[in-house]
């Protein structure tokens, strides 16, 4: 299955973090016992903003894997560009990033929150990684995204597909 990656081109990762799933007992008095019920790494989450002025038209194209109509992204950001794909041409809209943004999250969650990928830098490492991803966030509403997107971030959380 071949799964679309959102364009983190403009976008501030501003939080990092990890969560690791223990089972855990408290037998009082200080004695405890833990027991990790998950991958070493943990599930990682990120906290996603804007990096650029509200009406900036900087992005990425939303993937072929979404139902049409597709969106892409200009410098210019006025009107109606002009995108080859797969030998014929097709005209798409440009949108600043919060609307490329809100368009790749609906997709994503009406393609039955089809995860999705993003490449950024590993702290750890310090090398650009691929991770598959997921919206925190099942009901949000335009306004939410981008007061969320220009100040506090939005949430993506790592995601697992069996093997």
């Amino acid at each position: 299955m071949t799964l679309p990656t959102l364009n983190t081109e403009g976008f501030l990762i501003t939080a990092i973090a990890a969560d690791w799933a223990l089972l855990t007992a408290d037998f009082g008095d200080g004695f405890g016992a833990a027991v990790l019920d998950g991958l070493p790494e943990g599930l990682r989450s990120w906290s996603l903003r804007v990096a650029a002025l509200p009406g900036d038209s900087q992005g990425g194209v939303l993937p072929d894997d979404y139902s049409p109509p597709t969106f892409v992204l200009t410098e210019a950001g006025s009107g109606y560009v002009l995108a080859e794909t797969g030998g014929r041409l097709i005209i798409e809209r440009a949108h600043t990033r919060a609307a490329y943004l809100w368009t790749f999250f609906q997709l994503s969650k009406a393609a039955g929150d089809q995860p999705f990928w993003i490449e950024l830098e590993d702290p750890e490492t310090g090398t650009r990684q691929t991770y598959l991803a997921q919206f925190a966030d099942d009901r949000i509403s335009y306004e939410v995204l981008c007061a969320q997107v220009y100040a506090t971030g939005l949430q993506l959380i790592e995601r697992r597909l069996p093997a």
